[in-house]
């Protein structure tokens, strides 16, 4: 048997408003996304791209259509169903960060651990080992202000694989950063892809940080314009 796509949407619309005010979206989407996959999506700002995201996220719901995760419709999930797919199955990088000031990067990573329930022993060996997986071994006990932006956005991605996420969703990851780090970043999340597996899913409004994923959605208008697989370079150069 074939397996199931790890994110699908048949026939998803989003629309908000009434009437004549109404706007819409996202249009009639088909969308499959397998296991594993690196899809970088980009579309001008009012194309659907972010909407995709939010419902992928578990953060939206569609106006109509399903979106499925691992074959399950999530239509007839509750808030606090949609609150456990996120906390279990996903994990959020974002373009500022999202730290809690004046807190450890050690503290920050265990965030979602402590939601979870897990005891303090256990998830502070756990966001140990993460923040090692991101080259900050030794900046453990370092406040978000003692940090490079690029340091914080290690930490946010940390935080964001922790739990162990079946899918990293990433939304303009490097749109705080400069060239230098930019990269360091990319590189470090096309390695999670590579090496653990991580099914990457990317927002940018960036061609070159785009080019890191192995496939390119574009989004116009609510349509899903365009689906490409990319070549891979052994070296990517902004």
């Amino acid at each position: 048997m074939t397996e199931a796509p790890l994110i699908e949407f048949r026939q998803v619309s989003k629309f908000y408003g009434h009437g004549e005010a109404t706007i819409r979206a996202l249009d009639r989407i088909d969308l499959s996304i397998a296991r594993g996959e690196f899809v970088a999506i980009m579309g001008p700002s009012g194309s659907g791209k972010s909407t995709a995201m939010n419902i992928i996220g578990g953060l939206d719901v569609p106006s109509s259509g399903e979106y499925l995760f691992q074959g399950i419709p999530t239509g007839s999930f509750d808030r606090s169903q949609l609150t456990l797919l996120r906390r279990h199955m996903l994990g959020f990088v974002f373009q500022g960060f999202n730290l809690l000031a004046r807190t450890s990067a050690v503290e920050n990573v265990e965030l979602p651990l402590v939601y979870r329930g897990m005891d303090a022993r256990e998830r502070r060996e756990r966001a140990l080992v993460a923040l090692a997986q991101v080259g900050l071994r030794g900046r453990e006990g370092h406040t978000t202000q003692e940090l490079s932006g690029g340091q914080q956005q290690r930490v946010a991605i940390a935080r964001a694989i922790v739990t162990d996420p079946a899918v990293l969703l990433a939304d303009e990851p490097t749109g705080n950063l400069d060239t230098k780090t930019s990269i360091e970043i990319m590189e470090l999340i096309t390695k999670l892809n590579r090496e653990r597996g991580i099914t990457v899913i990317m927002v940018t409004h960036e061609e070159d940080i785009a080019a890191y994923g192995k496939r390119l959605l574009r989004f116009v208008d609510g349509h899903l314009s365009s689906d490409q697989l990319q070549a891979q370079e052994a070296d990517h150069v902004l």
